[in-house]
């Protein structure tokens, strides 16, 4: 008995191998069929005053943080900005107020591209010794040319206005100090991510994209004078959004409807390609432990009854 059952796993061993390949090949077919599944029913449903069928479910976000360049890129989000202004490890912390402008660099075509749009927020924070001083940021957008098409945010800048002072000019011969021209001289902090990679939150087009989660991105940060001159490296700068909705190359049908509004969203928790490895894993593991628990019983059941089946001819014969 003991040698019968030597010998079935022997044939055991030499099977599993193409029986864990098949379990495997159903597990990963089964996994994607799974995860696309998910992805159609992570499209959130979006609610609009229309009760006509067959209308565009459309979303009206909160008009204080939301901004829009020309109706063909919409931003929903809340933004933050952590820079160090010097050398002296003293990070501060600066929030983008809901009252930013979109300034008029914001471009649906940015340079001259129909496959980049950006949009640049702008806003003033007081200051005791320099006064008024300006801050932005600029998300840009690129479209890839997929099957489907999608769109990422490719990249992100913030300019961070440090300090102002009047400086007076050179004076003329004949010219009093009274008549001098005085100019500012201001110093930047210039931050940015260069163009990322990967790419962030890739859309597909006709979709807008929409999460709660946060998000931080570094940021290269280095001082820079008021004619662009870069004078010194500092620290990284770190970008957190938050409760973001983007929209971009939103099609020219929009035009004629009231802004802001957003297509239909896709989550930024749909599952991704990486959700299928414990899947298969985890199958292909599960199908060979029962495989050989089922072929062990079988096999014992085996050797019982042919034990039997000898312990009685045996008998018969003596």
């Amino acid at each position: 008995a003991y040698n019968c059952l030597i010998h079935f796993y022997k044939r055991l061993i030499t099977r599993s191998a193409t029986i864990l390949l098949i379990l495997l090949a159903t597990c990963l077919l089964y996994g994607e069929q799974v995860a696309g599944d998910q992805e159609h029913q992570l499209v959130l449903p979006l609610v609009s005053d229309s009760s006509q069928p067959g209308d565009a479910q459309l979303i009206l976000p909160a008009e204080s943080d939301n901004w829009m360049v020309d109706n063909c890129l919409a931003v929903k989000m809340v933004a933050q900005i952590k820079l160090y202004p010097n050398n002296s490890n003293i990070l501060v912390t600066k929030n983008i107020p809901a009252l930013a402008k979109v300034s008029p660099t914001s471009s649906c075509s940015y340079m001259n591209s129909t496959t980049r749009q950006v949009i640049t927020l702008e806003w003033s924070e007081a200051d005791r010794s320099s006064g008024i001083l300006t801050r932005s940021l600029s998300l840009y957008f690129s479209l890839i040319n997929t099957i489907p098409p999608t769109y990422t945010v490719s990249m992100a800048t913030s300019m961070y206005q440090l300090s102002m002072a009047k400086v007076l000019g050179k004076m003329s011969p004949g010219q009093n100090t009274t008549d001098m021209e005085s100019k500012s001289d201001s110093t930047y902090i210039r931050m940015t991510t260069t163009i990322m990679n990967p790419l962030q939150f890739m859309v597909p087009k006709n979709r807008s994209f929409l999460c709660e989660e946060s998000l931080t991105v570094e940021m290269m940060a280095e001082l820079i004078t008021t004619d662009g001159t870069p004078d010194e490296k500092l620290q990284k700068a770190m970008l957190t959004i938050s409760s973001f909705q983007f929209d971009a190359f939103r099609p020219t049908t929009f035009t004629s409807l009231p802004s802001p509004q957003f297509q239909p969203a896709t989550s930024c928790s749909s599952p991704s390609a990486t959700d299928l490895v414990p899947i298969v894993v985890g199958c292909s593991l599960a199908g060979l432990v029962f495989f050989i628990m089922i072929g062990y019983l079988v096999g014992r059941r085996k050797v019982e009854v042919k034990g039997c089946a000898t312990v009685i001819e045996q008998g018969e014969v003596q």
